[in-house]
């Protein structure tokens, strides 16, 4: 009797324990749940939070990109008197490239860049950075290109004083010289030498440099006029392609 009684009790004991333990469990359970709905608004509130946070920083990137483009088309208009609507008239636009290489036998005078006849660039295009005349394109692959630049031996390009509205030709031989210019024209130091127009490929009012000395030569017609590039083709990481629309059209067409 006494062993059933035990029996009886153990089982009761466990019977009344139960209840005990699913209530527990069941607070377990419903306080998970609870906290689960709770923190949805929390984790929606920083997912925005944290999205607001990369959308600024990407946001000032973009304006810092912005500013940067309208500096450079800003110094572009103030280093060149080109005339931009006479170049939206010739369908004329610029298309900026990345320098990616270098000749290693002619480290200034021959430029790899980044944009090729996929981009509408095609041979002797004009090239210019934002200090003014580069050279052109001697090359243009199907995504890259050559640049022979101003200060490749033998270069040349017809120019004028913008001072004094001389002509004469640019060329590039060791030093950077304003050719045929007559020991009676009046060339001064100082003088800024621009593209003069006369060019099938070069539009007038490109910056090339500024005459930093003169002397007279044994020619019995010209004198010796020595100019200063505007770019210093060695420091440059990225130019500018001045592109003919029409032509580039023409160039793709299959």
């Amino acid at each position: 009797m006494r062993r059933q009684q035990i029996i009886l009790f153990l089982f009761l004991l466990i019977a009344s324990a139960v209840p005990v333990f699913l209530h527990k469990n069941a607070n377990v359970v419903l306080s998970r749940t609870l906290s689960s709905f709770l923190l949805v608004p929390i984790k929606i509130t920083t997912n925005i939070l944290e999205y607001l946070a990369i959308s600024k920083v990407r946001i000032e990137k973009l304006e810092i990109l912005v500013n940067q483009l309208k500096l450079e088309n800003a110094q572009l208009r103030d280093r060149f008197n080109l005339d931009t609507t006479n170049m939206q008239s010739q369908d004329l636009r610029l298309l900026k490239a990345s320098v990616i290489g270098r000749d290693p036998l002619n480290i200034n005078g021959y430029l790899y860049i980044d944009k090729g006849a996929e981009n509408g660039v095609a041979m002797n295009q004009p090239v210019i950075a934002v200090d003014g005349f580069v050279g052109k394109i001697r090359h243009a692959g199907p995504t890259s290109s050559i640049v022979e630049t101003i200060e490749n031996n033998g270069f040349s390009v017809s120019a004028l004083d913008i001072n004094t509205s001389i002509h004469g030709v640019i060329k590039s031989q060791k030093n950077l010289m304003f050719d045929y210019i007559r020991h009676t024209d009046r060339i001064n130091v100082g003088d800024s030498i621009q593209t003069s127009g006369m060019s099938e490929f070069f539009p007038k009012g490109i910056l090339i440099g500024t005459v930093h000395r003169i002397s007279e030569s044994e020619d019995l017609f010209f004198k010796h006029v020595y100019v200063t590039p505007a770019v210093q083709v060695n420091r440059l990481v990225s130019l500018y392609l001045i592109l003919n629309e029409h032509e580039s059209h023409t160039i793709n067409q299959p």
